[in-house]
């Protein structure tokens, strides 16, 4: 890319998150990133059940749920195409600065949201279950063997908020895409992966489950399940090629 390119990809990204944080949907986004670890953990009965065992499980426990955050960084890379597509705004866009640029500059805006998410649900979150944990399974929260688990959830969100910019790509459409990024994977594939994970690793969320090394039985290994993801990956993004090719903005 030339300088001029780069400059222009750098003031789209800049727009990108500015649009972003701007309004209160932001905050609603921040809210989601903290109430979706706390319903998954009030599904599989935690940490009430930390009591019974050990260090080493509710850590991985811990990571597990915060790997649950990757929806809401779905919905968030989807977020950056929708609402511009709700409020009229993105054939503006385009012809201000040009396709490639507004899908450069979404794609990797989408990545940062992505991973903002999760890290603002981590610590919203995870601030508020600390309390509710055994002293000693606090404490090693923030050891390097517990921090270790921490690059697969961020890799898995970061993945997690591509799919969702395609979809949002896709379909251009706000209740659509919210219920494919936000409903469909709570309501459909979070019980897969707890009774047929030999089914729901093939599946998105599954394979972001297996890449955050999830502990739920059958789920790919991180190395495998990172290839499944950038399967749905490209299968998405070609999808998003072919719908932008077909529709006029």
């Amino acid at each position: 890319m030339t300088g001029g390119a780069v400059a222009a990809v750098t003031n789209g990204i800049r727009s990108e998150l500015l649009r972003y944080v701007s309004g209160y949907s932001s905050l609603g986004i921040v809210a989601f990133s903290a109430l979706v670890p706390w319903f998954v953990a009030n599904f599989l009965g935690w940490p009430d059940s930390s009591g019974g065992l050990s260090v080493s499980d509710n850590i991985r426990i811990f990571w597990s749920l915060a790997a649950s955050i990757a929806p809401v960084a779905t919905f968030a890379g989807s977020y950056l195409v929708t609402r511009e597509a709700y409020y009229g705004t993105l054939r503006r866009s385009v012809v201000a600065a040009g396709m490639t640029n507004v899908l450069v500059s979404k794609y990797v805006a989408a990545v940062m949201v992505g991973l903002g998410s999760v890290v603002t649900g981590i610590v919203v979150w995870g601030g508020t279950e600390v309390f509710s944990l055994p002293p000693d399974v606090a404490s090693q929260l923030v050891a390097p063997e517990s921090l270790g688990l921490l690059p697969g959830v961020l890799v898995a969100s970061a993945l997690a908020a591509v799919w969702g910019c395609s979809l949002g790509w896709i379909f251009q459409h706000y209740y659509a895409t919210t219920i494919l990024t936000l409903v469909i994977p709570l309501a459909v594939e979070l019980p897969l992966l707890a009774n047929a994970p030999d089914v729901a690793r093939w599946l998105p969320s599954g394979a972001l489950a297996g890449l955050a090394s999830v502990p739920f039985e059958g789920l790919l290994e991180p190395s495998a399940a990172f290839c499944v993801s950038l399967g749905w990956l490209l299968f998405a993004g070609f999808g998003a090629v072919w719908s932008l090719r077909r529709k006029e903005l």
